[in-house]
């Protein structure tokens, strides 16, 4: 059995005795209380380290708490809720009271100190794109066990970092295009995204887009056979969030063509997503 690493996700910011509050995490510094709190406190037995990155340091052998009643661990942590670079270098400046302003020095200051870190995750510019032979009809479960493959003008894999599209030149039929990776506003606004598409096409702007995403709940459905025609759906973004994004294409026969767009009350529509889109480099999506 692995090591039990606590913390406390506590998004509400609640005073809890014996930790310190960094952001939305509670790390224990002393004697903690496993019991759950009112008000959204949630304690976890440690985090999917294939999903973050961990700081560590030892600490006497089974002394802290954790949700467990009756086990101990002998590590303590702290965890980056955003995966970012600059929330590692945050983190790092709280645990050692420095100012880096660099990945590298925090690393090296860390493994000076005795501290074990896991990867630091570093998202790509852009979104990841797939190409696939076959029309998805419409079944957003099929990209799961579909084949890349090379199509018209398409690669089977590439990255688009400026504009999502699939070019209105006929690459053919019976193909399918998906991107995954993350949208990064630079406003905290209600964010409308549009696709133009002949077939159909699906986003997804949220958790939804990672697990549970449905023709029924994304954020713009554009589905069906038809030609050319542009479907808009809105949602609310804070800026310098990393929110998951899917996107789905497909053309059955005919002229083939999407376009993603996206606007705001104080962004005029565009297709520019430069710096707003990126990818994990380590699944090629999130």
């Amino acid at each position: 059995m692995s090591t039990t690493r606590p913390f406390a996700y506590n998004p509400l910011q609640l005073s809890i005795s014996g930790t310190t509050q960094f952001g939305n995490i509670a790390i224990g510094v002393g004697p903690l209380d496993y019991s759950l709190s009112p008000g959204g406190l949630e304690w976890w037995n440690g985090p999917d380290e294939d999903l973050g990155y961990v700081i560590a340091i030892p600490v006497p052998s089974d002394t802290q708490p954790t949700n467990i009643p009756g086990v101990s661990a002998s590590i303590g942590f702290f965890r980056s809720g955003n995966l970012t670079d600059q929330s590692f270098i945050e983190i790092t400046n709280y645990i050692a009271n420095q100012t880096f302003t660099t990945t590298t020095q925090c690393t090296s200051y860390l493994t000076t100190n005795g501290y074990w870190t896991s990867w630091v995750l570093t998202y790509n510019a852009g979104l990841y794109k797939t190409t696939y032979t076959g029309y998805f009809s419409d079944n957003v479960n099929f990209f799961a066990t579909a084949t890349p493959a090379s199509v018209g003008g398409n690669p089977a894999t590439s990255v688009q970092t400026t504009s999502i599209f699939e070019p209105a030149t006929d690459d053919g039929s019976n193909f399918s295009c998906q991107w995954l990776g993350y949208f990064k506003p630079t406003t905290t606004q209600t964010y409308t995204f549009y696709t133009s598409s002949d077939d159909a096409s699906y986003v997804w702007v949220g958790s939804n887009a990672q697990t549970g995403f449905t023709t029924g709940n994304a954020t713009v459905n554009n589905g069906g056979l038809h030609g050319n025609q542009e479907v808009s759906g809105s949602i609310a973004l804070t800026a310098g969030t990393y929110y998951p994004i899917r996107i789905q294409f497909g053309e059955a026969g005919g002229g083939d063509l999407m376009t993603f767009n996206y606007s705001t009350p104080t962004i005029t529509k565009t297709t520019n997503v430069t710096g707003l889109v990126f990818y994990n480099t380590t699944t090629n999506g999130f």
